[in-house]
């Protein structure tokens, strides 16, 4: 083998190019090769980065950010061979990019979704892709997206007891997303639905027990949410029913659980 065939191989690779991307990717890679056994460094090199090339230009078209990444990783390790360190970190930069668009663009499309179940697959998903391209910060928003959702959600189910679930799972959501703000507000909707629940209850002056029960699991809500002022208010409004009714507390609380109504916890 000689000089000549080494040119011969890259020559080889320049034609099939458009038709077999593969194949021509490892022929630039053998020319490389060939002219290094002969101390031709650069003309090596040279055919590295146009293999890399390839592989780059080929992972632009690629919609999968995942497949589209395995290719930008090979294209970089060549960089890496060509000694082109440069161009080795922006073909891992061009990967990063394209999973944050990928993200952008799902996390735009769970928007639309109403159901937060439906949408969680996709904001999971684009947060993922989001931590894949080192995007730290739109990773949050995905989980601040799925929060709302929930959150929503739950301020349209009428019983406050099985709307608390849902809010708790907004409140997850938010923690992941390290939004306090929205996590305090999803407390605070969570017990003014007990809250309202129990004035009902208390206007028709009929079962006021159950008033008691909401005034109570808006009071634990509230002391969650730090605002202890409305948790004493609710604990006083409590102990006033109580002696409207003209039975202890404890006595109360005992009748609630044989209802299967026991005290909420809040995490």
């Amino acid at each position: 083998m000689s000089i000549k065939d080494c040119k011969e191989i890259e020559k080889g690779a320049k034609i099939i190019e458009k038709e077999n991307l593969t194949e021509a990717v490892e022929k630039y890679k053998q020319a490389a090769d060939c002219y290094k056994k002969y101390d031709k460094e650069k003309n090596g090199n040279a055919c590295l980065e146009k293999a890399a090339k390839l592989l780059r230009e080929d992972a632009k078209v690629i919609e999968n950010p995942d497949k589209a990444f395995d290719i930008y990783s090979k294209s970089s390790e060549i960089y890496k061979q060509a000694l082109n360190e440069s161009e080795a970190k922006k073909v891992i930069l061009e990967a990063h990019t394209k999973f944050v668009m990928s993200a952008k663009s799902i996390r735009v499309g769970a928007k639309k979704i109403s159901d937060p179940k439906e949408a969680e697959t996709l904001l999971t998903n684009a947060f993922e892709y989001a931590i894949k391209g080192k995007d730290e910060e739109l990773g949050k928003l995905c989980w601040v997206d799925l929060g709302t959702k929930f959150r929503f959600n739950a301020a349209e189910i009428e019983n406050p007891r099985e709307a608390l679930s849902v809010f708790q799972y907004a409140v997850e959501n938010y923690r992941k997303g390290g939004n306090d703000e929205l996590e305090a507000k999803t407390w605070i909707d969570a017990g003014n639905k007990f809250i309202r629940s129990g004035e009902e209850i208390e206007k028709s002056k009929k079962d006021l027990i159950f008033a008691i029960d909401n005034f109570m699991q808006a009071a634990t809500i509230f002391e969650k949410a730090i605002n202890e002022e409305m948790s004493t208010n609710l604990n006083g409004r409590v102990n006033k029913l109580c002696e409207t009714i003209g039975l202890p507390l404890d006595y109360i609380e005992k009748y609630l659980e044989s209802k299967d109504l026991t005290k909420i916890t809040v995490k």
